[in-house]
């Protein structure tokens, strides 16, 4: 196997395990937007809506503390005092937290509309 296909598999089983994670902890309508192909940006975005702003950094804060015992990384992370939007960039997969009215002003599932969305545990 070479080592593109390698890479891609394992940010694929990282995404998953990252929905997975966020739907353990109580996030809403995760779904997993598999970029590659279509950008350099990132191979995946995983975004997730969180209950409240409350939540919303409670969700992040567990999320980063469950992505260093996994060792997942290297990460970079932005907004846990924004209350609407968290945003945690592992480079290969952008992981997003919203409150739900900030997911639907921005739409990314409608920018990327033509990336396979994978829904992840319950939803709406």
């Amino acid at each position: 196997m070479n080592r593109k296909k390698k890479r891609a598999l394992k940010s694929a089983d990282v995404a998953h395990t990252i929905g997975d994670i966020i739907v353990e902890f109580k996030g809403e309508d995760v779904r997993l937007l598999d970029l590659r192909g279509l950008t350099d940006i990132a191979d995946w975005f995983v975004i997730a809506s969180a209950q409240s702003r409350r939540h919303l950094r409670m969700l992040g804060e567990d999320l980063v503390e469950q992505i260093k015992r996994e060792n997942i990384g290297p990460f970079n992370i932005e907004g846990l005092n924004s209350e609407s939007w968290v945003i945690i960039d592992l480079f290969d997969i952008v992981v997003h937290l919203f409150i739900p009215e900030r997911r639907e002003y921005f739409g990314l599932e409608d920018y990327w509309a033509d990336a396979p969305v994978e829904i992840i545990g319950n939803h709406p």
